[in-house]
């Protein structure tokens, strides 16, 4: 292996313990229906995408009026150019976060594989597997046609890290299936409806379909698999999925998700200086994101409910919720529209 390429290689512990099934026996026919999609969805990227098709940089790829920086008096005083080259280097950091965070669903669904006990389950995750080698193949060459792959951000690397080095299968459900892959599902379904980017509206249009399964299979599994744990086991998980949140909250309100967002400003040709003042003002003042009409909310009607329907919101740990100033939302409304309708839930 060339030297520059072990730049890019970093290791993790995962300690997890490996369990067999010999008895091969269906106890989750929901899990099961589940696998059915998945193998009846599977779909090639080389095939279902015209990778021929032009992707503008300079054209809209995200959704300025839903990306709240991007309404800052800053950008007033930014030339047409530097606006132009700013939206193209934006749109590659946050589809390159994407990217990252679906290597992090490869890798935990290939640990889930060996660590799930139910035999379904471990059919489920495997075919999720192939799902997410597709994600991360097709969210690659999508943004090497737009620009370039940036770093993956702190806050949201210090998750995956959380995530992989847990040693309960249960905690690693909560953070990828719950926490990060609702953020995902949510983000795909909102930029798909949004982008003025044909291949990355059809790209996203089968994401989207995959990680609707993958939101479904937490929800279905996760609260049998917790009610089963032990006490001090269960507890740890509660404490787990408390501290994910935390930091999802933190990425999404304060000025920790702009962590590694240097590299964009200065390859914009934008001072990080007066960009990063003018943003904690905003931050001071209150960052809130619109939401298009139609979007998904996805805090609210995906990643709470489904840590609440997990049962991992107990007496114990809610005051830590409170004490982030995080609400804790239960309406399981767009959950059990997942599970009821799989991935067609936002097909279309």
């Amino acid at each position: 292996m060339e030297s520059n390429d072990q730049d890019h290689i970093e290791s993790m512990n995962s300690p997890l313990e490996l369990i067999w099934n010999w008895a091969y026996e269906i106890e989750h026919s929901r899990l099961e229906d589940l696998y059915r999609k998945a193998k009846r969805d599977q779909w090639d990227a080389d095939v279902q995408l015209d990778w021929s098709a032009p992707v503008d940089p300079a054209g809209k790829i995200l959704d300025r009026e839903r990306t709240g920086i991007m309404r800052m008096k800053f950008f007033e005083r930014l030339s047409k150019s530097q606006l132009e080259t700013f939206n193209a280097k934006n749109s590659a950091w946050t589809l390159s976060q994407l990217l990252h965070g679906e290597q992090g669903a490869l890798m935990v669904a290939g640990t889930l594989i060996a660590a799930v006990p139910d035999f379904e389950a471990k059919l489920y995750v495997a075919s999720q597997a192939m799902d997410e080698a597709r994600h991360v193949e097709v969210f690659r060459r999508y943004i090497r046609k737009l620009d370039k792959i940036y770093p993956i951000q702190p806050v949201l690397k210090a998750l995956l890290k959380d995530i992989m080095e847990t040693p309960y299968w249960q905690a690693k459900t909560v953070g990828m299936q719950v926490i990060l892959e609702g953020l995902a599902l949510g983000t795909f379904i909102n930029v798909g409806a949004e982008t003025g980017c044909k291949l990355l509206r059809e790209l996203l249009s089968y994401v989207t379909k995959d990680e609707a399964r993958h939101v479904a299979f937490g929800s279905i599994y996760l609260g049998t698999a917790i009610a089963e744990m032990e006490e001090d086991p269960r507890r740890a998980v509660e404490d787990f999925a408390l501290e994910a949140t935390r930091k999802i909250v933190a990425m999404r309100r304060s000025m920790q998700g702009f962590e590694g967002f240097d590299v964009v400003l200065i390859d914009s040709n934008i001072d990080p200086d007066d960009f990063l003042a003018a943003m904690r003002q905003k931050v001071a003042d209150g960052l809130k994101l619109q939401s298009a009409p139609g979007s998904v909310h996805t805090f609210r009607g995906l990643i709470m409910p489904g840590i609440v329907r997990a049962g991992l919101v107990s007496d114990r740990v809610r005051p830590g919720y409170e004490e982030a100033n995080i609400r804790v939302f239960s309406d399981t409304a767009v959950l059990e529209r997942l599970e009821d309708l799989g991935e067609s839930a936002f097909a279309g």
